[in-house]
């Protein structure tokens, strides 16, 4: 079944729901004809308001840390950065809440299906005696809930929400406000108040509202005996800017997108139109299509069979997440898109920028979606914004730079404790978040050929180039990053572990990578060379040849310079990387292996990419909350970490795009694709037979 994910039962658990968007609203739908859920959340809702998280006296320690890490003393190194270097931990993504239907009529559970075409953004629940349709438009800015049934139906409709709030009966419309707490810790942080409220953070605000013949009173709206009626949601926040208090109107906010009175069917033509016309620009399809439901179908995948639909389904599907979770105007996609239940989520669901944040957006540009690559522009802007304090604060330096966390107040100090008790040193020092972003924009910018574009971006090329040329420092003749690491990974010395290193490969690639494209823009910008294989021949992870503590470290830091690097790294590299991949093995983290994927397709390596492909589609259950486990697919089609984190959905989309632009697929896939594009400007339009486009 192209484009559609198809069901014959409910969904239980929020990883077997349906998601929708419009970029700002998320919401999920679970299909009970009984009770329905519907999970709300609304791109601006945080915890937290604008405030100064740097340590303004952590410079001072900037030389003994160096002359530390450089003399091997990087247990002593840690301490210290981890004492009086700290940060403070990044806001959290917070659940709005869920829209109730509970149905007080009997309805028949017989020939139940729940579908979500993916090309037109609409999720539909059918069973004997009604039908439930749900969209979220972007033009009208509402999520719409269509009911109906000939024999005609009873139901009452309520708000929840995990946030502090209270529900009140307006007129004809059920509303339900609420506040943000203040502070909202990481749930891998223990604290005596992890969540604190109080009257700095934002308030929100829900409205829904009935077309059709319907009661609001008692806190819920109550439908009896009608065939048709449609519901009206608005979600608003008092959300301001990164540099305001929010302090804003929700509830006008909210109220005034109920203003326009349009009919459901005009609604849906125009959602319609709108989404197609993004998600129309690229077919794809692939041989051997199931007419089983979806989970059943991810199950089946590794046992083999020929469905190789299910590929060109996960590639499509990765297309309308970016579609419904990211649109000019909106704020960039979290670890869970704009998709989230929960208070204290998995990593707060926020911008990890050390690989998350940025593979959410790799193939924003390949597959013909360019406008959905805005609010990424505009999430490195208040970075580099807030950037400078932490350049100065931190190392004493000019220009701006950022570490592995984000939020949506722009956070760039290191993530840590803000007590200085946490051991932070394997994730929270690293500052090369933003030239990595940079290199992002600058390949959007070749994608667009738009001066316009290019002239937005160079100050900010230019204020990422002045905190290197402050920073980096010499070290046996040549320029470093120091302190440093690479992301989340461990070495081992004969002094011990330790993770606080000088100018590991990831910094090198990134940079060189930079500092070209800086000179590409017209900048001067000295040279930074290119990583050389290690005497194992593969690529190294860090300057000097550690022993590994994790040789199936999820990240692959090190080979950032075959993908996602847009230069070519050259034969040479490209044999070190393949002996790099074949240690570090085909398991790994969702996200991790659609990493894995891009890189085996950036050096054509179809069958191996393939495997990779096969593991990210191993079927993890919803009903089981496995914790760091090693990858799969939930059964939404949501890649599971596990828990879910949506990047890998993202990741996989980018690597089945790079095998099909290297003309370098599994020899067992044949079928068509249109649209996809180069960044020359030109499209692909071709048929695929054995793995090989057919112009």
């Amino acid at each position: 079944m192209e484009n559609i994910l198809y069901y014959k039962k409910a969904a239980k658990y929020f990883e077997e729901a349906l998601p929708l968007g419009n970029g700002r609203i998320g919401a999920m739908v679970f299909g009970n004809v009984k009770k329905e859920r519907i999970a709300l959340n609304e791109d601006t809702l945080w915890s937290g308001y604008p405030k100064d998280k740097n340590n303004e006296s952590a410079y001072k320690y900037l030389s003994e840390v160096r002359n530390l890490i450089f003399t091997g003393k990087h247990k002593e190194a840690a301490d210290i950065m981890n004492k009086n270097m700290h940060g403070d931990w990044s806001e959290s993504y917070l659940p709005f809440g869920d829209l109730n239907i509970t149905y007080t009529s009997a309805v028949s559970k017989k020939n139940y299906k729940r579908i979500l075409d993916i090309s037109s953004g609409v999720a539909k629940t059918e069973c004997r005696g009604i039908t439930e349709t749900v969209f979220v438009s972007h033009p009208a800015q509402l999520l719409v809930v269509n009911l109906k049934s000939e024999s005609g139906f009873s139901c009452e409709i309520t708000f929840n929400s995990k946030l502090e709030h209270s529900i009140e009966c307006i007129e004809n419309k059920l509303v339900m406000r609420g506040r943000a707490p203040e502070k909202c810790d990481p749930p891998y942080h223990s604290s005596q108040t992890p969540v604190k409220y109080g009257d700095k953070a934002m308030n929100f605000t829900g409205i829904a509202k009935v077309v059709g013949k319907a009661e609001v009173k008692n806190e819920k709206i109550i439908i009896k005996n009608q065939k048709e009626v449609t519901v009206l949601v608005s979600l608003a926040t008092s959300f301001v800017d990164y540099k305001s208090m929010p302090d804003a109107n929700s509830f006008e906010r909210a109220e005034k997108y109920l203003n326009e009175n349009k009919s459901y069917s005009a609604l849906l033509s125009e959602h319609i139109k709108d989404f197609s016309s993004l998600f129309g620009r690229v077919e794809f399809s692939l041989s051997g299509s199931s007419d089983a439901p979806t989970n059943k179908r991810i199950k089946s995948f590794k046992k083999g069979g020929g469905d190789y639909a299910l590929a060109a389904l996960l590639f499509q599907y990765g297309r309308y997440l970016t579609i419904s979770g990211s649109r000019k105007g909106t704020r960039a996609m979290t670890l869970q898109g704009i998709w989230n239940e929960h208070l204290r989520a998995p990593w707060s669901s926020n911008y990890t920028i050390n690989i998350n944040t940025q593979m959410n957006y790799w193939g924003t540009d390949s597959v013909n979606l360019s406008e959905c690559f805005e609010p990424l522009t505009e999430l490195v802007k208040k970075i580099a914004d807030n950037g400078r304090k932490t350049a100065k604060d931190y190392y004493g330096c000019g220009g701006f730079c950022s570490h592995h966390n984000s939020d949506i107040w722009g956070c760039t100090q290191p993530a840590t404790s803000p007590d200085g008790d946490s051991s932070s040193e394997a994730y929270a020092f690293w500052q090369a978040s933003a030239p990595w972003f940079l290199n992002m924009l600058y390949d959007h910018y070749v994608f667009l050929k738009d001066e316009n574009y290019k002239a937005e971006i160079l100050p900010l090329f230019k204020g990422c180039l002045d905190f290197y040329n402050d920073f980096l420092i010499e070290k046996d003749g040549a320029l470093v990053t120091c302190p440093s690491l690479s992301p989340e990974n461990t070495f081992k010395t004969e002094n011990g572990n330790g993770n606080l290193t000088y100018m590991p490969s990831m910094d090198r690639e990134i940079l060189h990578d930079f500092f070209e494209n800086c000179r590409l823009l017209g900048l001067d910008a000295s040279n930074i060379e290119q990583v050389k294989p290690a005497s194992d021949g593969r690529i190294p992870e860090w300057a000097r040849e550690y022993g590994e503590v994790e040789v199936h470290h999820r990240h692959i830091s090190n080979l950032y310079c075959i993908y996602p690097s847009s230069e070519s790294a050259g034969e040479k590299l490209e044999k070190a990387a393949d002996k790099s991949m074949n240690t570090r093995g085909e398991g790994g983290t969702g996200w991790s292996l659609a990493w894995k994927v891009c890189v085996r397709a950036r050096m054509r390596q179809p069958e191996k990419a393939a495997r990779l492909l096969a593991n990210q589609l191993k079927y993890v259950s919803a009903s089981k909350y496995i914790k760091y486990a090693r990858g799969g697919t939930y059964p939404n089609l949501f890649c599971a970490h596990p828990p879910f984190q949506i990047d890998g959905n993202f990741g996989v989309m980018a690597g089945i795009a790079e095998m099909i632009l290297n003309n370098s697929m599994p020899k067992e896939w044949n079928g068509r694709i249109k649209g996809l594009k180069r960044a020359d400007g030109s499209e692909v339009n071709a048929e695929i037979k054995n793995g090989k486009l057919i112009f």
